[in-house]
């Protein structure tokens, strides 16, 4: 089978997969029940994107800005599209969607950092921008290159009335991830306190802190002292359902020097019950 026929086969594939979840979804409970549930398609989306939604109310903005670097057949980015609709109803957020891709696939893989045990140059290759775009008709923007080379570019299009909010990367590649991370490197106001991150390429058998993605951010971690990225602890809550594997793969990026981590915030006091239903009401557990 060429890797064409492989390509569309997945993105039919993708496709119907979304079609059964949506049909499942429609026929239990309210948003944030299916959310909850893992009923709706691209979960860890689903959850990382109403993270930043919620903060988002939380701080009083209209609007997030959210990423998908790693765009390949685009069923992720279009699946963020949908999510965005769906969001915006029950919170009243926006979303700037924006996606990178080289568009080319994989780009020069280096050394062992790189997996070249398991990756080659030109793998998940965007196979047809043109009907990607038609698609997307306006409602997200794609940045193609290669991520060095555009993630720059991004960064100085950030606005405080849109901070960044959601990052998921899928890359693959060492050199790829660390070059993605740049777009945490903008002023604190470009983004939200914490922003929930997915790396999709951390869980399976030649994963290590050595190499890959997994590098990249222990060496993000060692280089900046006011934005660490560590694992999504909040997970842990989750008892309605079973831990799934995706959990283990999201993450939070804390910006530690945003003002609003800087001081505490004027409020009147609360008891106990009281801070567990603000917490709650922001879904800030």
């Amino acid at each position: 089978m060429s890797k064409g026929i492989f390509l569309t086969l997945k993105s039919y594939l993708g496709q119907w997969k979304y079609r059964l979840q949506e049909e499942s979804s429609a026929r239990f409970g309210t948003f944030r029940q299916q959310e909850q549930h893992g009923l709706l398609l691209r979960p860890n989306y689903a959850y990382g994107m109403l993270k930043a939604a919620d903060l988002a109310r939380y701080l009083k903005l209209k609007e997030v800005t959210i990423c998908e670097f790693g765009v390949a057949t685009g069923n992720g980015l279009l699946a963020m599209i949908d999510l965005a609709e769906k969001i915006k109803v029950d919170t009243g957020i926006s979303f700037r969607i924006v996606g990178f891709d080289t568009g080319e696939g994989l780009p020069e893989i280096g050394g062992y950092e790189d997996h070249p045990e398991l990756w080659s140059v030109g793998d998940f290759t965007m196979f047809n921008k043109e009907e990607l775009m038609r698609k997307i008709n306006g409602r997200a923007e794609l940045f193609l290159g290669d991520i060095k080379d555009t993630v720059g570019n991004f960064v100085s299009t950030l606005l405080p009335d849109s901070p960044l909010g959601f990052i998921s990367i899928d890359v693959d590649i060492y050199s790829a991830t660390r070059s993605a991370l740049k777009c945490l490197q903008g002023s604190n106001e470009l983004y939200l306190p914490a922003i929930s991150m997915y790396f999709d390429d951390v869980v399976f058998f030649f994963a290590n802190r050595w190499c890959g993605e997994l590098r990249a951010i222990e060496e993000f971690n060692l280089e900046d002292e006011y934005r660490k990225i560590d694992h999504d602890y909040g997970l842990i809550r989750r008892t309605v359902v079973s831990p799934k594997q995706w959990h283990s793969q999201m993450f939070v990026a804390h910006i530690l020097d945003h003002e609003f981590r800087s001081h505490a915030i004027k409020r009147e006091a609360m008891d106990l019950n009281d801070h567990f239903q603000f917490m709650k009401q922001f879904n800030l557990l």
